[in-house]
């Protein structure tokens, strides 16, 4: 009976251990917990051709698939059911901190010949036809910038995330309440963009404003239609990809191309795009043409937040973090190079004397589990350090650890050893007030936080995406009591704050630099009473207008210049969009370095260029030649030798002059031998892209 009892509980254990495998670290921690039937957002991933049977889930509600990945609502019994189906890759709950990141834009980011339709463009643009959606605060609708010459509202859906449930709340989503432009018009909508002191309008403005107020600080496309969702950033779940779904379902409902703007990010995460709120997005944007998403790259650019380094056998490197009693940190790093990493987390006192630690352990410590270590100084406990360590179906290891301090004031010490690289991101790194290797001679080996890679994370950092930083618009305007105001800002020149670069896994970004700070946009018209009287300095001349600045003013003047290339080109794809973009780009005085580069990403917007560079190839030409990359012969006849010159792995991509995938394949020596085989002839984008470099981009002829 003993052998058989215990026979039952291996497999039993072996079970749950395999269930658990596809969870990730935030609903292998909720196991521990009582379960007491709260509904969770999550994303299940399935494998590639299989589907989900629900006809088992009695507490769960699938919302929407794209691609692989379903986005549902589920309680803990349903989502051990589905850990437990073989189609189940990994399932995942995410808890966003989402934050906001918050005229003479449209002469400095080139856009106004695209408005005058200079040659050889054969037509003025202004976003006629052309979807354009805002994920952001929401939008004042009564803004005469967004209504059009008739006083009917532009703005054709809104739909408010906050707002609680009713007869026109989304039944897809089942939360918040939507509006359609007839309803607008005849005042049934109740949002406001009061909450967040009218970020979102300003975003509007940016991107579709059609300066009616005053006939002056028109926005990108000004005849754009617009389609709006208010987010609730008290919301941990899945609202971004909501958000996404809900705007390409309304355009495609109106039968237009869409680009869609989000001047919203969160700085915690893997800043790889490999989550699967990130690769469901991923796949609602490549799912046709005439769809693009532009977001704000993060206004971090000055704050030292990220670790990551290489990890070697001779020396123990650490860093410390600091803050209230409960503190939270997530190391992340690809497989390959965290099996021969060893962690441990110790603390010190204010005085910097080690007073313990839980012993280095290994990568697989706490894997799909979760583990808790006391660390005690002469017998009198410090603290208690919970770690749950996964992998997600992309190769990334993720560890989460989540210390229970008894008292605040400790430092807390994160090390590693051996032999890999790891990377990180806190906001309670330690960066001053450090001891001198005299008073504390493990300082030698601390791994103080930098600027680097302070981009924001998940869908910012996927391929699909285009990421914006931020350069100066302007540093003088007249307000509104026409007193001219004036900064200490260089025109032309990178804002201080903008994010830097790049990816965790390498990809350049940001891709592009548009103008943000200080430009002059639509103002909430609830605020403008209040501003006039008491702030008269941010209201511009008119008074309708207000300053705005950050990569949350740069993205929209990117997805507005989208805009006008989708009208011009209603199929093309995303990633044709993106390479007009970054291969017209223009570089100056300000950027100096090779582009591109983790600053500017391949340099600041040119709207004209990207609209008429090499026409009959939609916007794609050779950008500058990288000359460790080299191709012969070129134009191929038959094949073509690709050299790299180095034999790091690298994954290699070919698209057609549409933009469409034509030929992946990995290659690890320093040459690829390109076979033109069934290939039809013309021009096609090759790119190449590995962990340790940034892209690089070459055109073939054919």
């Amino acid at each position: 009976m003993r052998k058989h009892f215990a026979f039952f509980t291996i497999l039993l254990f072996s079970l749950l251990s395999e269930a658990q495998s596809v969870f990730n670290a935030e609903l292998i921690r909720k196991l521990e917990e009582p379960d007491t039937g709260e509904r969770f957002r999550v994303y299940i991933m399935v494998k590639a051709g299989t589907e989900l049977d629900g006809s088992s889930l009695d507490e769960s509600t699938l919302h929407y698939r794209s691609g692989a990945i379903y986005a549902a609502t589920s309680t803990m019994r349903d989502l051990k059911k589905l850990a437990a189906m073989k189609q189940v890759v990994r399932i995942e709950q995410i808890n966003h901190k989402l934050q906001l990141m918050g005229d003479t834009c449209v002469v400095r980011n080139r856009i106004k010949g695209i408005h005058d339709g200079l040659a050889p463009l054969p037509q003025a643009y202004d976003g006629t036809g052309v979807v354009v959606g805002i994920i952001d605060s929401g939008t004042d609708f009564s803004h005469p910038d967004l209504k059009d010459a008739n006083g009917k509202s532009r703005i054709s859906y809104l739909w408010d995330m906050n707002k609680p449930l009713a007869a026109n709340t989304p039944t897809l989503f089942g939360y918040g309440q939507e509006w359609n432009n007839t309803e607008i018009d005849l005042g049934q909508c109740t949002h406001d963009d009061l909450a967040h002191f009218g970020h979102g309008t300003a975003s509007s403005g940016i991107a579709a404003g059609n300066g009616l107020a005053i006939n002056h600080f028109k926005g990108m496309a000004p005849k754009a239609d617009i389609v709006v969702v208010a987010l609730d950033f008290s919301n941990p779940n899945h609202t971004i990809a909501d958000a996404v779904q809900y705007i390409f379902a309304k355009a495609a409902l109106m039968g237009k191309p869409v680009v869609i703007n989000a001047s919203v990010g969160d700085y915690d995460g893997s800043h790889d795009g490999t989550d699967l709120e990130s690769r469901i997005i991923d796949t609602m944007i490549t799912q046709s043409p005439g769809r693009a998403l532009v977001a704000s790259a993060g206004n971090a650019g000055n704050i030292p937040f990220h670790v990551g380094y290489a990890v070697t056998p001779a020396d123990t490197n650490f860093s410390w973090i600091q803050g209230n009693t409960v503190l939270r940190l997530d190391v992340y790093a690809d497989t390959a190079d965290i099996k021969n990493v060893t962690w441990s987390v110790g603390v010190n006192n204010p005085a910097f004397h080690n007073l313990g630690c839980t012993g280095f352990k290994a990568y697989s410590y706490a894997l799909n589990t979760l583990k808790r270590d006391t660390i005690y100084h002469n017998a009198q406990r410090i603290g208690i350090v919970e770690s749950i360590a996964d992998i997600n179906p992309f190769g990334v290891y993720r560890l989460n650890v989540k210390i229970r301090a008894d008292s605040a004031g400790f430092l807390w010490r994160i090390e590693h050893s051996g032999t890999g690289r790891t990377d990180s991101w806190s906001f309670d790194y330690v960066t001053s007030g450090l001891p001198g290797a005299a008073q504390y001679p493990d300082m030698v080996h601390y791994k103080k936080a930098d600027t680097a890679q302070t981009i924001v994370s998940g869908f910012q950092c996927s391929k699909e995406v285009i990421a914006v930083a931020n350069y100066v618009n302007r540093n003088q305007y007249v307000d509104v009591s026409n007193t001219v105001q004036t900064t200490t800002e260089i025109p032309g020149d990178i804002a201080a704050s903008s994010s830097i670069g790049p990816s965790r896994d390498r990809k350049v970004k940001p891709d592009i630099t548009a103008s943000g700070a200080t430009i002059l946009t639509c103002a909430a018209m609830g605020m403008l009473p209040n501003l006039i009287a008491n702030a008269p300095q941010v209201v511009a001349q008119g008074g309708y207008h207000i300053t705005a600045g950050g990569t949350s003013a740069s993205s929209p003047v990117v997805a507005g210049l989208a805009a006008l290339y989708f009208q011009k080109n209603p199929t093309a794809t995303n990633q044709q969009l993106k390479l007009a973009i970054i291969n017209c780009a223009y570089n100056d005085v300000y950027t100096t370095a090779a582009l591109p580069n983790s600053r500017w990403g391949y340099g600041k917007l040119d709207g004209f260029s990207t609209m008429t560079c090499n026409t009959s190839t939609a916007g794609l030409y050779e950008a500058a030649q990288d000359p460790g990359f080299v191709v012969y012969p070129n134009p191929v006849r038959d094949e073509a030798m690709l050299v790299f010159g180095d034999n790091s792995p690298r994954t290699v991509r070919v698209y057609n002059s549409a933009g469409q995938l034509v030929r992946q394949d990995r290659c690890a020596s320093e040459s690829y031998l390109f076979k033109k085989d069934n290939l039809a002839p013309g021009l096609y984008v090759v790119l190449t892209e590995g962990k340790n470099e940034l892209h690089k981009v070459k055109m073939l002829i054919l």
